[in-house]
């Protein structure tokens, strides 16, 4: 169950913008914005070039591979009114690694990979997701303090994120700022937590039934 989680808070991870963001689309608020608190339902899509596999993609010290994420936040709702909905579309860079459990996997032990399914499991932990979110860029302003946690969103396994928005069109007040996502239980997403063992995976979906944003 441990190895799940982790696995869960890799992939979701995939859905926020890093450091390594190279394009973010810009939202579509009035020039006005109401006044804070801001709650969305929140959804997305990832798409991984290349897909996930259970041995992942032969490659190159330094190369890189995309997770190209389109978010959406709607049925927004503020004190006075119901702003967006909008969009953001995010370009995640990830480099090739070497496979850790490149025994079991039949792979070298000394070849980069991309793409390695199981590396979700070994390497996503809540202190790897909080780094991820270190000074995520949010509406033009900056999430700072930001804590990670896994934990239930609905029914879905998931995890959320507190933090401090400064600055940007929807400063927040200590800690009131939230990211609460969780994974869609369905076959594909089934087939990723297995570590792509019915095929590969080559998008993630966020469940927007029980996802959340409040900035």
């Amino acid at each position: 169950m441990r190895n799940k989680n982790r696995m869960l808070l890799g992939v979701l991870a995939l859905t926020i913008p890093l450091a390594t963001v190279a394009t973010l689309g810009q939202p579509a608020f009035a020039k006005k914005p109401p006044p804070n608190p801001v709650t969305c339902g929140f959804a997305a899509t990832v798409t991984l070039t290349p897909a996930l596999t259970a041995k992942g993609t032969p490659s190159s010290k330094g190369a890189e591979g995309t997770a190209a994420a389109h978010a959406t936040y709607s049925g927004c709702t503020t004190a006075t009114g119901s702003p967006g909905p909008f969009h953001q579309n995010i370009t995640i860079l990830f480099k090739a690694a070497k496979d850790k459990n490149w025994k079991s996997d039949g792979n070298s032990k000394k070849t980069f990979y991309l793409g390695l399914c199981g590396s979700f499991a070994s390497t996503a932990t809540v202190k790897d997701l909080a780094k991820a979110v270190k000074n995520l860029p949010f509406q033009g302003g900056v999430l700072k303090g930001a804590k990670a946690a896994e934990g239930t969103v609905g029914p879905d396994v998931g995890f959320t994120v507190s933090g401090t928005v400064k600055g940007g069109t929807y400063p927040t007040a200590s800690k009131s700022a939230s990211i609460k996502a969780g994974l869609t239980n369905d076959a594909n997403n089934s087939n990723l937590i297995s570590g792509c063992q019915s095929g590969p995976v080559n998008h993630i979906d966020i469940d927007s039934s029980a996802s959340t944003v409040t900035l």
